[in-house]
């Protein structure tokens, strides 16, 4: 039989005690031999190290210290990593189970970084659904990032080769990463929900405002060139109108009938006609990115 690959997961936390046992627990229930399992705390006020150290004896390293954000602490986490798989579940998420098991069957296969579906979902009950990303896509990909972090996981030779996250960034600084990835290696989409991704009212991404549109903003015109810009830009000057479309849409769709998103678009005269080189898919995903 041929021998598990380790498989590296990092969690970075901060004052996220009352979901950090969960995360703990499903990556620990996953039942995999070669498991190594990093906790990086930055310094909660919580009782998340209560929580950690409930599973220290279990745990390959942790530790509760102030840091300078998420993407320091993982770093700090990836630098410690020696598996062959790595990948990162943040405090309010968590992995499904049979995640690690299937992450290395793929792996046999000569593929970089993998990704896959996602089920989303509010903590108060009020949203579920499947996140079914699309097939890698590099010129989607530097648009929007559709590839869904807790879903996603990738060679360490990959990390050496591509570097660690860019601290200097606080809401983008995944995508950014996958973006400079996707010029050094094969990544590919696995059919397979590798995890759950809450959304709660402490939800980091939902509270970036416009320091986050900005950031996001930024990322894609560094690495998505003219195309990326004009859209992101189109999207900035007609946020309310595209508002207005998903509404629309909604409601359309919760009516039954079918191709809601052709019908809701017909119903807004001014998203008929755009400038030339602006597609329409794009436009909706660069406004979904934003969350404005």
């Amino acid at each position: 039989m041929t021998p598990l690959p380790k498989i590296t997961v990092v969690t970075p936390s901060y004052n996220q005690g009352a979901f950090l046992e969960q995360t703990i627990l499903s990556v620990l229930g996953q039942v995999y031999d070669n498991l190594e399992y990093i906790v990086i705390d930055g310094g909660s006020t919580d009782d998340s190290a209560e929580v950690i150290q409930r599973y220290a004896s279990r745990l390959t390293y942790w530790v509760s210290e102030k840091d300078r954000g998420q993407s320091d602490a993982l770093n700090k986490g990836f630098s410690r990593a020696t598996g062959d798989i790595l990948c990162w579940v943040n405090s309010d998420d968590f992995l499904l189970p049979g995640a690690l098991h299937e992450v290395a069957r793929r792996f046999r296969e000569p593929v970089d970084l993998i990704y896959g579906n996602c089920l989303s979902f509010s903590d108060k009950g009020t949203r579920s659904i499947v996140n079914r990303p699309p097939e890698h896509d590099r010129n989607l990909l530097s648009i929007v990032d559709y590839i869904v972090q807790p879903s996603s996981f990738w060679r360490r030779s990959l990390w050496a080769k591509n570097g660690p996250l860019n601290e200097e960034l606080h809401y983008a600084f995944d995508w950014e990463w996958y973006l400079r990835a996707d010029r050094l290696g094969v990544i590919r989409k696995a059919d397979f929900i590798f995890s759950a991704y809450r959304f709660h009212d402490a939800h980091k991404s939902s509270h970036g405002g416009q320091m986050r549109a900005q950031e996001i903003v930024a990322v894609a015109k560094s690495h998505g060139g003219e195309d990326a810009a004009r859209h992101y830009e189109f999207a900035l000057e007609h946020v309310e109108l595209l508002k207005k479309y998903e509404r629309v849409a909604q409601r359309i769709k919760g009516r039954g009938l079918a191709g809601h998103l052709k019908l809701a678009r017909m119903a807004i005269p001014a998203l008929w006609n755009l400038p030339a080189g602006l597609d329409f898919e794009k436009l909706r995903r660069c406004a979904d990115m934003l969350k404005l």
